[in-house]
Parts: C-alpha cells; sequence; structure tokens
C-alpha cells in the first residue's frame, strides 16, 4: 500500500499520468485503479493534475517525463502487483504464475542493479541504448 500522506509529489502525479495513459485517458477508470494501488486521490485532484500537467496533450504525444528505465520499471511493476492480487484471490498454487512472477522479480532486481552501476556516468540515451543490450542479450526482448 502506498504512503498517501502528500499525495502531491512528482511521482504521484507521473503514476496518476502513467495509469491515465493505460486507461485510454477515463478519469473514472484511472481513479478506480490508483485506488487499487493505494494512491486515493478525487476526481477533482486528478483533473487538476491533468491540468497542470498537460495530461492530455502528453497522452496525445505519447510524451513521458519518465525515462525508458522508469518507464519499463513501472510496468514490470504493475505486472508484479497484478499477480500479486492474483495469489491472495488463489487458494492453490500455481506453478506457472508462480515462476512468472519470480522471473519479473528477477528482471526488475538485475535491471536495477545494472542501470544503476552506469546512472551517474551516462546520459539518458546511453542508458537506454544499455537496457535494450540487456533486454537482448539476457532475455531475448529486442525493441
Amino acid at each position: 500500500m502506498m504512503d498517501t500522506k502528500g499525495k502531491n509529489t512528482p511521482e504521484n502525479i507521473e503514476l496518476a499520468f502513467e495509469v491515465f495513459r493505460a486507461n485510454g485517458g477515463n478519469k473514472v477508470r484511472t481513479i478506480a485503479d490508483l485506488g487499487s494501488r493505494g494512491l486515493r486521490i478525487s476526481r477533482l485532484t486528478l483533473d487538476r493534475w491533468a491540468k497542470q500537467n498537460s495530461f492530455y496533450d502528453r497522452l496525445v504525444t505519447g510524451d513521458s517525463r519518465f525515462s525508458f528505465e522508469e518507464r519499463m520499471m513501472l510496468k514490470l511493476v504493475a505486472q508484479i502487483e497484478k499477480y500479486e492480487k492474483y495469489f491472495d484471490a488463489k487458494t492453490e498454487l500455481d506453478n506457472q504464475a508462480v515462476h512468472a512472477y519470480t522471473n519479473l522479480l528477477k528482471t526488475v532486481i538485475e535491471l536495477s542493479r545494472k542501470l544503476k552501476l552506469k546512472e551517474k556516468k551516462s546520459t539518458p540515451e546511453q542508458l537506454k541504448a544499455e537496457a535494450e543490450k540487456i533486454l537482448e542479450a539476457e532475455y531475448g526482448i529486442k525493441r
């Protein structure tokens, strides 16, 4: 559960935008999705954040203030959260889901570790290229 004290943090606003984008700009679904992630905001707050941070313009242009690596981590973490909800609802063990879940965790940890080593020495473009090399070399994912 996310700490909701001081909701007006840049991280929460960017999370709201990413969820807003994932929900195709639908405010009702965005508020519900954020609530399920532990960030409970009102429609007025979402409207204010959308106006102040150009959510609609960014939605159309595909712009994001998160780097490639941060967006990738957000997507991985979102998938991990889905698996955790799935496990909470299950009464018996699902070996395939456990395997996929542990691989997601391993990927997040490995990419975090590898990218942090170069984070202070590299430009965003170099970090993106390095992340793509890691994904292709170690996981067979080609972008």
